[in-house]
């Protein structure tokens, strides 16, 4: 089986939550009926159930902003969320032409640790997140691993949702890939379950820790593992 070591991006790689919180503030900073008081803890909260751009609009807008952050995910958007997600990526556009971007990206120690082996083997591996393919593109470039594939929002609003984009890359094919999937969410994670061979919930994310939630230095030595099953033509499950 090919081995395939699918990570998240925020709350795995990097620790990107302020800059979101930056592009939003930007976004509504002077307009009417926004709220101008959301602070930085309010917005970690809500961002646990973000999955589009389009949802911080229900977090800032007075006319829709419900603090019933759970029922997020459930809720469609509107021709005002889309318009909202419109500034919102211009926003993002306009802050990214500053070369120093990047740097308000904060990398984890985990990114540092792994980096060396996504440079290496970067066929092994591939980016699966909720941000756009192009500021996920600009920071690993930055910071020197921009040979990893990125499948972003873009490819989720196509597919509907991560495990379809795992299925549509044939991922969940049994007997074709020995998949280890990292995530800080156990809400993206869930859907993976009994699906992938590894899906690993790390602990240094934004999600609360739970029971089989593990280390950096634990999911490090995993994926050192299934790198030296794979590189022996034994990547299997015992």
């Amino acid at each position: 089986m090919q081995l395939k070591i699918v990570l998240d991006f925020d709350g795995v790689l990097f620790n990107s939550a302020f800059e979101a919180y930056s592009v939003c503030r930007r976004a509504v900073e002077g307009r009417d009926g926004f709220r101008q008081d959301v602070d930085f803890e309010e917005f970690l909260e809500f961002r646990a159930y973000v999955t589009d751009a389009w949802q911080y609009r229900r977090l800032f807008d007075e006319a829709v902003y419900d603090r019933s952050f759970e029922k997020l995910p459930s809720e469609q958007p509107h021709d005002e969320d889309w318009a909202f997600a419109k500034r919102f990526f211009e926003c993002r556009q306009e802050m990214m032409s500053d070369p120093d971007w990047p740097k308000v990206m904060s990398p984890y120690d985990f990114f540092f640790q792994i980096k060396p082996l996504m440079t290496a083997h970067p066929d092994y591996f591939h980016v699966l997140s909720t941000r756009d393919v192009n500021s996920i593109t600009r920071t690993m470039r930055f910071y020197g691993a921009d040979e990893i594939a990125i499948c972003g929002q873009e490819d989720i609003r196509r597919a509907g949702s991560k495990i379809d984009v795992a299925r549509s890359f044939g991922w969940l094919d049994e007997g074709k890939h020995l998949i280890v999937y990292v995530d800080d969410m156990n809400h993206h994670l869930e859907p993976f379950e009994g699906k992938v061979h590894l899906p690993l919930h790390a602990d240094w994310g934004y999600d609360a820790s739970a029971e089989k939630s593990l280390s950096q230095h634990q999911v490090m030595a995993i994926i050192h593992s299934m790198l030296k099953l794979q590189a022996n033509g034994s990547a299997q499950i015992q």
